[in-house]
């Protein structure tokens, strides 16, 4: 396994349509022991066929925070006040929208935590990955620390992947491959009904979670385009949870 991380900053941008446009390759030499696939989801390096195995099912990919509670601590000093402000923010918009079934309390005794720190690009791991100690997100302090963004980081460590990763996604959009980035074509990859756990819930083409449409565009085209009538603006928009991103977050930790 290579001790560095190889990705393209800029994605963050095409992806959540956030503000960042740091147009560089950024070396993680900080963190030998991560794998990044599809931009901001996190698993251990070392792990067999990273790009697949961990993504197997993309809805549903390890356990569950008991009760729908995730204890998490913010690394105050690397942030600044109106940041962590914006982060807590970002927690209490998923609660209100979700009334509840989601919570983030301060991390006190409990053996598993997300640790929110401000690392090197804006990236999660997906549900809870530990047993027992700290689980990190990154939020890098230029770029990252917006509401779109921690919305879209924090349900990852809820436990969900993209949209466009769902097995009737090319029923919705077409996915130009000839405008991708070379390399980043696994970024775009399409689980089967029998991989995944859609919930029964429609595909959202606004989700929070969907890719923006230019996503990892190496022409700046392009790369994911919705079928019917539907502005490709749509996608990567949202500020928040659409109301199907709620369906299925309560259907996932089975609120009402």
């Amino acid at each position: 396994m290579h001790s560095y991380i190889f990705f393209f900053l800029a994605c963050y941008s095409a992806v959540y349509g956030g503000p960042v446009n740091l147009f560089m390759n950024v070396t993680i030499n900080d963190r030998p022991d991560l794998v990044i696939v599809e931009g901001d989801i996190a698993f251990d390096a070392g792990s067999t066929a990273p790009q697949l195995i961990p993504l197997k099912n993309a809805y549903i990919v390890s356990s569950k925070w008991t009760g729908g509670v995730l204890p998490y601590l913010i690394e105050q000093s690397q942030l600044t006040a109106a940041q962590i402000t914006t982060i807590t923010n970002a927690m209490r918009k998923i609660e209100q929208q979700t009334n509840n079934c989601i919570r983030f309390v301060g991390r006190t005794t409990q053996p598993t935590w997300v640790r929110i720190y401000a690392g090197t690009g804006c990236w999660s791991y997906m549900g809870r990955t530990k047993t027992s100690g700290a689980q990190d997100l990154s939020l890098q302090k230029s770029g990252c620390v917006t509401q779109n963004i921690v919305i879209h980081e924090l349900l990852h460590a809820v436990g969900f992947a993209h949209e466009q990763t769902r097995p009737d996604r090319d029923q919705h959009v077409t996915v130009n491959y000839n405008n991708i980035e070379a390399g980043k074509e696994s970024n775009f990859q399409r689980y089967l009904t029998s991989e995944v756990n859609t919930f029964s819930k429609a595909y959202d083409i606004a989700s929070i979670m969907h890719y923006k449409w230019n996503a990892f565009s190496k022409n700046g085209l392009a790369t994911i385009t919705p079928k019917g009538n539907v502005s490709q603006s749509v996608m990567g928009s949202s500020v928040q949870m659409t109301n199907l991103d709620i369906e299925k977050v309560k259907a996932y930790y089975g609120c009402t």
